[in-house]
């Protein structure tokens, strides 16, 4: 059984080579590793360049998670691997964790994504994504707890989403529906993948008996940076032109105004009143439809 990894890198070389160090740990599988750098500031470091089982590519500009993931995949296709996991690069999965992914969706074929649990990797306990469901008038999808039981690899569970932290999809059913969409450039390209592949008639589910161990938002500099606030913002916007019916998007655009000005005096009061613009200019661009990073990326680091 083979399994490409896509990983994407953005100056978190420690990290990433603990989750190589994670990967060459599993068991049960041919895995073969894609690792794109989205053009990180400094050297690459030796280790890289050394190891003769890794793909790297190098990117001349940062394209966004979407973006490498897409360029990695590509590329990787020459590996005539039968499924591949999209893995952060600030993430660690167990021994089993790739086998587990892979045997499920063999053994489930009307399943188009399978997904871990993801807890924290400073708090292991702590369960930080095992899907989600969506609520419509929020345009959220609002994340599903696992019961306290004992899972096996055989049992998945049913959602309508499941982050881009960790995610198996069959090869051919990547291509074939388009890959992720690169003018998010970050965020909300994992929903819309989720979306893409119900539309076609597969499940989506989370095998709440694997595991993997996240570093939360590193690569976007944490979850209150300038760049993750806008992205979020702005494709949230965006994504509800696809997700939404017009009335039940009026529903969700007046929600998210009066979400959007309780942000802003959190922000003006606690958070720093730096972060409003952001906040702002992704609700503006969203209704706009403005896609695409090169002109506010520089903006935001």
């Amino acid at each position: 059984m083979r399994v490409a990894v896509i990983l994407v890198n953005y100056g978190q070389w420690e990290l990433t080579e603990k989750c190589i160090d994670s990967l060459d740990q599993s068991s049960g599988v041919d895995i073969r590793i894609t690792l794109v750098d989205n053009c990180s500031p400094g050297p690459v470091p030796p280790w890289v360049r050394i190891r003769k089982d890794l793909r790297f590519i190098q990117m001349n500009e940062n394209i966004g998670f979407a973006g490498g993931n897409n360029a990695g995949f590509h590329a990787s296709v020459e590996d005539q691997a039968e499924y591949t996991f999209f893995l952060n690069n600030d993430a660690e999965v167990l021994p089993e964790t790739v086998h587990n992914l892979a045997g499920y969706l063999g053994e489930n074929t009307g399943t188009g994504i399978a997904a871990p649990a993801v807890y924290w990797a400073s708090d292991p306990e702590r369960l930080w994504s095992a899907g989600g469901k969506f609520v419509k008038r929020k345009m959220r999808f609002e994340q599903v707890d696992i019961p306290d039981k004992e899972y096996t690899p055989s049992e998945g569970v049913p959602v309508d989403f499941v982050s881009g932290c960790a995610l198996m999809i069959g090869t051919d059913l990547f291509s074939r529906i388009g890959c992720f969409r690169e003018d998010f450039f970050m965020y909300y390209e994992d929903a819309d993948l989720c979306r893409k592949v119900i539309e076609q008639g597969y499940s989506v589910d989370v095998l709440p008996s694997e595991t993997v161990l996240h570093s939360v938002a590193k690569g976007s500099g944490g979850e209150l940076s300038r760049i993750a606030i806008y992205f979020s913002e702005r494709n949230r916007i965006l994504l509800s032109r696809d997700m939404l019916t017009p009335s039940m998007r009026f529903i969700f655009m007046v929600y998210k105004t009066a979400v959007l000005m309780v942000l802003t005096m959190k922000f003006l009061l606690w958070e720093g009143p730096g972060l409003i613009p952001c906040i702002w200019r992704g609700y503006i661009d969203g209704l706009a439809g403005r896609t695409g990073f090169t002109d506010v990326l520089g903006k935001l680091v």
